[in-house]
């Protein structure tokens, strides 16, 4: 039976409409008032021992130990001031429990997925490091495999140079020659023509002589 009356007041309790982005406490306490009046006097008192224990429990000890008198009269006053409110302490405790539960959830799987995720970086850096150490060698290597390609492209530039000259040089010279040989066959021509002349020349020479 106890177990119905509560769960029929958390039911009553959750009925109370609370706007949570813009509270007006003055509308909330009709609302209580009017669930408090239409509920019955037993369940009023119930309420009111449930309130008093909860506050036994959350209420911290005070500073200093006042007499058991004036402690009990203290403990009585403030009950009472915090009577009406329960209600709404209660409702605006519950989903702030719960949405600082759900945060501090949130907030333990984003710190576990950033820890997941920088270890990864640091994979992924290290990983990088080692590519561009890699880089950097065969960068190295290739430029000296491209300088020695150049001086072999240069040396080999030079040689091409010497060669063009040399044929250059050789063509001039069996121009020269060919040049040369045509002169010599024209003297060697004048020389026959001039040697036959000679011939014929004696030739008469010699009929006179003897004739």
């Amino acid at each position: 039976m106890g177990e119905d009356k509560k769960q029929k007041f958390s039911a009553e309790e959750m009925e109370i409409k609370i706007d949570y982005e813009n509270i007006d406490v003055e509308e909330i306490m009709n609302q209580i008032k009017r669930k408090i009046a239409s509920r019955p006097a037993q369940e009023i008192e119930q309420q009111e021992e449930e309130t008093r224990n909860d506050y036994r429990e959350t209420i911290p000890p005070p500073l200093t130990s006042p007499p058991g008198g004036l402690r009990s009269k203290m403990r009585r006053i403030l009950l009472k001031l915090m009577r009406p409110f329960a209600p709404l302490i209660k409702l605006m405790i519950l989903p702030v429990d719960e949405e600082l539960r759900e945060t501090v959830e949130n907030l333990d799987y984003a710190n576990r997925r950033l820890d997941e995720l920088t270890e990864r970086l640091h994979q992924e850096a290290n990983r990088i490091g080692r590519l561009e150490s890699k880089i950097d060698l065969n960068h190295q290597l290739v430029n000296e495999r491209l300088e020695l390609a150049f001086k072999d492209l240069g040396r080999a530039k030079e040689y091409t140079k010497l060669l063009h000259q040399l044929t250059h040089n050789l063509v001039v010279e069996m121009t020269k020659l060919k040049i040369e040989k045509d002169h010599l066959k024209i003297q060697s021509r004048i020389l026959e023509k001039d040697l036959a002349f000679l011939n014929r020349r004696e030739k008469e020479v010699e009929k006179k002589v003897f004739s």
